[in-house]
């Protein structure tokens, strides 16, 4: 086996990278399919919002000594029922109620953590670990991936009416509101798929980076969301070898790794800024 060949393969003869890389694979997926909708919406702060409220459930579980990606998953989707609530019955607008939930389940959450919850499995949830994951942990974020990725390719047709012409979605019957604490839940699943793999508190950048990466080189839907799948399917799988090999934290390289794609996609278009000719008159 060559060198560089060794380099890629030989960290997943090991047991704990083979489910490490499953795992970002799962979220390299993910991520990127539910942020897509997250930026067409300008609902980047949904996003942030959902990573800071998953705390809540992260530090009840720990205390009761219960699952923590179950935990998450709980808070999850009391925050999207919250929403949906406050929108729906209230009239709020879309991100104060984001805020509003947002911010509240995270203050409980910094409460359940003072109370004695156990700091090293929160700091795995915060900040990521995916070496550490199990096999029941996989079996919960494959399942997890695969139902975001199945409701996406399912609504697509609906997702992108109410995206792109909300308007005209309302009038044709379209419960926008519906679809909206949909993609609050659905970005609930994604925190809760990328916990163990690069924390709640990083899990946003691969919602953001590969659909933000996606959406200045490709042309059609399409094209913009099998580019942000493979940005992030990228991200994740070399920010874990790249972890590897440097003996960092695997949740932070990948993070890195995400943003740096997007830089790697900006160029073209910065080549192209610098080298336009300037308009006929103008100083040289």
């Amino acid at each position: 086996m060559s060198e560089a060949l060794h380099w890629l393969l030989g960290p997943f003869a090991h047991d704990f990278m083979q489910h490490a890389a499953i795992s970002c694979l799962a979220l390299g997926i993910a991520a990127p399919i539910a942020g897509i909708w997250a930026t067409h919406r300008r609902m980047v702060y949904l996003t942030d919002a959902m990573s800071h409220a998953v705390l809540a459930g992260v530090a009840a579980a720990s205390l009761l000594g219960g699952s923590l990606l179950l935990g998450g998953l709980g808070s999850a989707a009391v925050m999207a029922v919250v929403v949906a609530l406050l929108v729906a019955r209230s009239r709020l607008a879309e991100d104060s109620a984001i805020g509003i939930a947002g911010q509240g389940l995270f203050a409980l959450g910094v409460i359940g953590v003072s109370l004695g919850s156990d700091p090293r499995a929160l700091s795995h949830a915060l900040f990521g670990n995916p070496l550490t994951v199990t096999a029941t942990d996989l079996a919960l974020q494959a399942g997890l991936a695969a139902l975001v990725l199945g409701t996406v390719v399912l609504f697509l047709p609906v997702l992108t009416a109410t995206t792109f012409d909300a308007g005209h979605a309302r009038s044709l019957g379209v419960k926008t509101t519906v679809l909206d604490v949909g993609l609050v839940l659905a970005l609930g699943l994604v925190v809760v798929v990328g916990m163990t793999t690069v924390g709640v508190l990083m899990v946003v950048v691969l919602c953001i980076a590969p659909a933000a990466g996606a959406g200045l080189v490709a042309r059609t839907l399409a094209g913009t969301l099998a580019t942000a799948v493979g940005l992030g399917t990228a991200a994740s799988l070399g920010g874990l070898l790249a972890a590897y090999h440097l003996a960092l934290p695997a949740g932070p390289v990948i993070a890195v790794a995400a943003v740096l794609l997007v830089a790697v996609c900006a160029l073209p278009r910065l080549a192209v800024r610098t080298h336009r000719p300037a308009p006929e008159g103008a100083p040289a």
